[in-house]
């Protein structure tokens, strides 16, 4: 599923097309996509567009607030006047004609525009929620590793409710550090020459400071460069992130080491594919 900086580009994409707008209308065509009262939605100006963890958020004027989780093969798709704008899994179908078979949910925006939330494998979902209650939603997630609140102390103190378990699997724990998924915990193990499958109680204060800024570096660096370009994810234009041009070691198994020249290894750890560096993570 798109991690935080894939999550992010959507974000910044919509920001400028619908805050400001209001919801006219909201039609709910799989009622298992959709969680709560279409009727606290409709009419409702949005003044925000957000991102925690994976989760994408719109707030609304009334206080409340529709949250977009994608998962696997969602898609938020804004059609306007000028221009579409799509986030999440490509299709054949992306550029195509909305609704189309793959619609559950669509926003009719005041100015003419509307979003459609498509979703081929029905995992993913829309919830209208009151932001008095949107803390239970997150609280069970941890730190948002962008923020400034992210200090080494906080991921110091997080590590050590798993510090017996593989760090790989630790830092992918959404309730340890928020966004980090598959592809940019193998990036920032690679950048602080950790092996994925050291466990917490085993890594030097040297090595977890390291840790830490190459979590916040490696995120950053994936939206400036629009995400990821694997086959589950395109950003707010449509288009294909290529993060994983300057990646060092993710889905390049079998290739040379950007930085050594030896070749880059795989394994499993945490039943996730896992790519590393022998040489360069000790």
């Amino acid at each position: 599923m798109p991690e935080l900086p894939e999550v992010e580009t959507i974000k910044l994409g919509l920001q400028g097309q619908v805050v400001g707008q209001t919801i006219k209308k909201i039609e709910v065509l799989t009622p298992k996509s959709f969680q709560g009262d279409p009727r606290n939605v409709n009419g409702q100006k949005i003044s925000n567009v957000f991102r925690r963890a994976k989760m994408l958020g719109v707030e609304l004027g009334n206080s409340w607030i529709v949250l977009f989780h994608l998962k696997m093969t969602g898609q938020i798709i804004l059609v306007s006047n000028r221009a579409r704008f799509v986030g999440g899994h490509p299709t054949s179908d992306i550029q195509g004609e909305m609704p189309n078979n793959s619609t559950r949910v669509i926003f009719e925006l005041d100015n003419g525009s509307k979003i459609y939330f498509n979703d081929q494998r029905k995992f993913g979902w829309v919830k209208a929620i009151s932001s008095k209650l949107i803390a239970n939603s997150f609280n069970s997630l941890g730190p948002e590793p962008l923020e400034e609140t992210f200090t080494l102390d906080v991921f110091k103190s997080q590590l050590q409710k798993r510090k017996n378990t593989p760090v790989k699997v630790v830092i992918m724990d959404q309730t340890v550090v928020a966004g980090v998924g598959n592809i940019y915990a193998c990036e920032a193990l690679f950048m602080a020459n950790i092996l994925p499958t050291r466990r917490i109680k085993d890594l030097t204060p040297k090595e977890v400071s390291k840790l830490h800024q190459a979590i916040v570096d490696v995120l950053t660096l994936g939206i400036k460069h629009g995400g990821s370009s694997r086959s589950h994810y395109v950003n707010s234009e449509g288009k294909k992130g290529h993060f994983l041009d300057f990646a060092f070691v993710y889905n390049r198994s079998g290739e040379s080491c950007r930085t050594c020249q030896e070749v880059i290894n795989k394994t499993v750890v945490g039943g996730r594919g896992t790519f590393f560096c022998r040489f360069c993570q000790r």
